[in-house]
């Protein structure tokens, strides 16, 4: 039986493997493109992954994990294991060797959304990354403004992802079963990347920082609150605008508005 300590730690919930045939399914992956998978675990995803790529590299943190996964898949030349944290494991010098490929996994509930921030900037060297995270999370990833999901998170995969949510997976389809709802999530990368200057996401979260309340309440730490409001004249926008009814490209003229001279 799993170790309720090491589950514990490394957010373990194993997926049945009807839902993990469906979720490999929904990877739209062509011939010759290479996988990085992310907390394969025993390999549900894995075992439905594999058959459909020339190449896939699993990066699983959980030593336990690693003997059955090597008894299932280490035979195959397309298989490869890692040892790692994820958060930790040199992404960049892996895409440099696989040329066309996706990012994909069943992503720990504690550590899913740091995984897919960190991914935002080279996601461009991807074709993209669905994955499955609690299905609060999956809103925020992909919520549109005037939402109540809608926040920094949403703004930051914005700037660098199209954004799909997939499916909604229930509790049911996990050993032990969670207490959320989780959903897959596809994000693909921007044809053009977002202009963002140096400071401009460390804005948009001290926009962030009193979501209900005015930006000029929420910015006053940073800027003079005078200023703030004669930047939205400026712009034709009312003194009660607040930060959840923007878009990133509002979040930007605002913040060039404030940065002129």
């Amino acid at each position: 039986m799993m170790d309720r300590a090491r589950r514990r730690r490394f957010d373990q919930n194993f997926l049945d493997d009807a839902m993990a045939r469906a979720i490999a399914d929904d990877l739209p992956l062509q011939p010759g493109q290479a996988i990085l998978e992310i907390g394969p675990g025993h390999g549900a995803l894995t075992r439905h992954l594999l058959p459909r790529t020339s190449s896939l590299t699993s990066v699983e943190i959980d030593e336990a994990c690693l003997p059955i996964l090597r008894a299932q898949f280490g035979a195959d030349s397309r298989f490869t294991l890692v040892h790692s944290d994820f958060l930790h494991f040199d992404t960049a010098a892996w895409c440099s060797e696989h040329a066309a490929a996706w990012v994909a996994g069943n992503l720990p509930y504690n550590v899913g959304t740091a995984i897919i921030a960190d991914l935002m900037p080279i996601l461009h060297r991807f074709q993209g990354f669905m994955g499955m995270v609690q299905l609060e999370v999956a809103k925020r990833l992909c919520a549109e403004p005037g939402s109540s999901d809608y926040g920094s998170l949403s703004v930051w995969i914005a700037c660098h992802a199209k954004r799909r949510l997939l499916r909604i997976v229930g509790p049911e389809h996990f050993t032990p079963r969670p207490h959320v709802d989780s959903a897959t999530v596809l994000l693909t990368p921007l044809e053009q990347p977002f202009p963002a200057p140096a400071g401009f996401f460390e804005f948009v979260q001290a926009c962030f920082s009193q979501k209900r309340k005015r930006l000029s309440n929420s910015l006053e730490k940073s800027y003079d609150k005078e200023k703030v409001k004669a930047c939205l004249q400026i712009l034709e926008w009312s003194e009660h605008t607040r930060a959840e009814e923007l878009t990133p490209e509002q979040f930007l003229r605002l913040y060039q508005e404030l940065h002129v001279g």
